[in-house]
């Protein structure tokens, strides 16, 4: 606590600095050099309160990934770009096994991301039980990313660790593009795009395909993306349309226990090598809605969304078929009224999501194929999300945001395989109230300060709800928290950019995963954590306006000391302890050149501290820092425009643990198999070239 009340301690004191004046060229400067995104802060503009408004304004912590940053990116996995934002923390075992924690939320997941919500131009990522799904998304079909940390947005519900909102490219131009890459570990990828673009509509299509023998061993991924935007303007009214199909053949090398890490990195474990494990899956989802303008300062958005995915997975222990869909509905409406003090801006609005998860286990043979049948289950989702919010702007200075967010989760188990007895059910789960008050106000000019009170909750899965007997749990509950959050950004001396912020989060009910099997959790409510954290982003401008050259330096990490407040587990206190699965502290720096737009160069250093790995705080992962290196070079003849891309990943050849498996059991007298190595030294590139009609 005493680091947090002396960072917060800085910012107000950075903040009664007087600022230099102007200087005469800063219009130029503003005009030049922070065309580039990454310091063009004055101009960027979110929806995490759906209404469009500038990132200074905005009342609560909010980073914007831009397309410029998104492209310089192309050549790395989403988890690269994600854990450049303070707070966030995306651990990667592979392509294709992530877990995204926002300020310690979600780290004691086993293997997914949960409880936080994604979006992809409206439409979930996110399932009926939570999990939420990124790794697989075609970052080249990306025009922005939002990130909302903590339950600062109850417009796109109030999980507890936040919402991701990714924004699907729009044509801007007519253009195709196609580009060709290779890398390390066998590494291949092809993209090409197609985009169409007048006053009244546009399209914007493209194909990816991408293949990679991976680090280690069975770490094969063979992996294809079609994705579709598209607008069409009529009158008042704009209707959007989106489609993604993906399918995807990964192996999975698993986690490896300690000796292992240590002295062969590149294995796969034992079991999982000798079945040679994998998964197999299509996933489609689509989505539509209409914008509209009516007279009085009314505004309308209606619109509908689904997904359907199968997936085939071989494990050492059964084989896994899976198959779900999903359908769900958004409609906001929206009125404005404008007075001499000020304007008022009022949002009332719903989600409702229905979903069906059918999945069935087997035993394994010796061909790999499903044997004879160990289960046959099907479950049933549904929620639905009523919100509602108020702005309210006056004085030119203040903006106060009032919001609620109501929700329901239910779920339906049905047994289909009754060899064992009928242990079908279905649980409901109390409607949750979460309130949230917020405001923002500017200091001076381009300086602005917010504060915020939020609450968030995270309801357990259907199979925490489940007893090892198969009796329901009736008297589980979600995990809930409130968070309190002040911070502060702006500009200080014209190039120097900071945004830092400072919160304090408890969580109640938290959710145990009790393992009892290879492949058998059930939930228990457990205690209580606290997670307390101060984050900054600091940005700052070298260069003169009128150079051509342009240099950039970033700084920016957290530090977040989150415990175990009051947490027993059976006969085991851990009151105290730190939260299992959590870095106390993360730091990133970057530095850019870039010479007259057309040759860049960017270094990246990113630190991780220890993790500790198991409740009891008994063993530790050693931090670890890993550094980048990415060159750009473009060059533009008549309608033609060719670029070059270069990464360097993990210059110094550091061996660490890219993501972590905690409270990991041991099966069979094995070690337990807590790591998941992160790849070696490696090069990748691509050529990419467009053409302007």
């Amino acid at each position: 606590m005493k680091h947090l009340l002396v960072g917060l301690a800085a910012v107000f004191l950075l903040l009664q600095v007087n600022s230099l004046q102007a200087q005469d060229n800063w219009s130029e400067y503003n005009e030049t050099v922070l065309e580039d995104s990454i310091f063009a802060i004055d101009e960027i503009t979110v929806k995490a309160f759906h209404y469009e408004s500038r990132l200074q304004e905005a009342p609560a912590a909010i980073a914007i990934i831009p397309a410029l940053q998104l492209e310089r990116n192309s050549l790395q996995p989403v988890d690269f770009t994600l854990n450049q934002i303070p707070g966030i923390y995306m651990q990667s075992a592979s392509l294709t096994t992530n877990r995204l924690t926002i300020r310690g939320i979600g780290s004691r997941s086993p293997y997914a991301s949960n409880k936080i919500r994604a979006y992809y131009g409206g439409i979930p990522l996110t399932n009926g039980v939570g999990e939420t799904s990124i790794e697989d998304l075609n970052l080249a079909v990306l025009g922005s990313a939002e990130i909302i940390k903590g339950p600062a947005s109850g417009f796109y519900g109030s999980g507890l660790g936040g919402t991701i909102l990714f924004s699907p490219r729009q044509a801007r131009q007519n253009q195709f593009l196609f580009d060709y890459g290779i890398g390390s570990f066998q590494s291949q990828q092809q993209h090409v795009q197609m985009a169409l673009s007048d006053s009244s509509k546009s399209h914007f299509l493209a194909l990816e395909n991408i293949q990679s023998a991976g680090f280690r061993r069975n770490n094969e991924t063979d992996r294809q993306n079609l994705n579709y935007a598209g607008q069409l303007r009529i009158d008042n009214h704009q209707l959007h349309f989106i489609a993604n199909h993906t399918d995807l053949k990964a192996y999975i090398p698993s986690s490896i226990n300690i000796e292992t890490f240590e002295d062969s990195p590149q294995e796969a474990a034992g079991n999982w090598a000798a079945i040679r494990g994998y998964e197999d899956s299509e996933k489609s989802l689509f989505g539509a809605s209409i914008d509209s303008e009516w007279k009085n300062r009314w505004h309308s958005t209606i619109g509908l969304f689904g997904q359907r995915r199968k997936a085939d997975e071989l494990r050492p222990f059964n084989f896994l078929k899976e198959s779900s869909h999903y359908l769900g509905a958004r409609m906001v409406l929206e009125k404005m009224i404008k007075t001499t003090e000020g304007h008022w801006k009022f949002l009332l609005g719903n989600e409702t999501f229905f979903e069906t998860y059918h999945w069935e286990t087997y035993q394994n043979t010796e061909d790999r194929a499903p044997g004879d049948t160990l289960s046959d289950n099907r479950e049933r989702r549904n929620y639905f999300n009523i919100f509602t919010q108020l702005e309210y702007h006056f004085a030119s200075k203040w903006h106060l945001s009032a919001g609620l967010n109501l929700n329901q989760t239910r779920y339906k188990y049905t047994d289909q395989f009754l060899t064992n007895g009928d242990q079908s059910g279905k649980h409901t789960f109390k409607l949750m109230y979460s309130p949230r008050l917020a405001m923002n106000y500017e200091l001076s000019q381009r300086k602005n300060i917010y504060a915020q009170v939020s609450h968030g909750f995270s309801p357990p899965s259907l199979e925490e709800t489940l007893l090892p007997d198969g009796d329901r749990n009736t008297a589980i509950k979600p995990e809930s928290g409130w968070n309190f959050e002040l911070g502060s950004r702006g500009y200080l001396f014209d190039r120097f950019y900071y945004d830092i912020s400072a919160y304090y989060m408890t969580v109640k009910n938290l959710l145990v995963a009790r393992r009892v099997g290879e492949d058998a959790y059930f939930g228990i409510n457990a205690g209580k954590t606290a997670h307390p954290g101060l984050e900054y982003d600091l940005r700052y401008q070298l260069s003169l306006p009128t150079s051509a050259w342009s240099h950039q330096l970033q700084l920016n990490g957290s530090y977040s000391p989150y415990s175990f407040v009051d947490f027993v587990d059976g006969e085991n206190d851990y009151s105290n302890n730190e939260l299992t699965g959590s870095p106390r502290s993360q730091v990133n720096a970057s530095y850019l050149v870039s010479f007259k737009r057309k040759i860049d160069l960017q270094l990246f250093y990113k630190h991780v501290s220890e993790i500790p790995l198991r409740d009891d705080n008994s063993i530790y992962s050693d931090a670890y820092g890993v550094v980048n290196l990415q060159a750009q070079y473009t060059r533009e003849w008549g309608n033609f425009q060719l670029k070059a891309f270069l990464a360097l990943n993990n210059l110094t050849d550091e061996k660490y643990s890219s993501m972590v498996l905690i409270n990991a059991s041991s099966f069979g007298g094995n070690a337990p198999r807590y790591y998941y190595p992160g790849a070696s030294r490696n090069l990748n590139g691509k050529l990419q070239l467009a053409y302007s009609f």
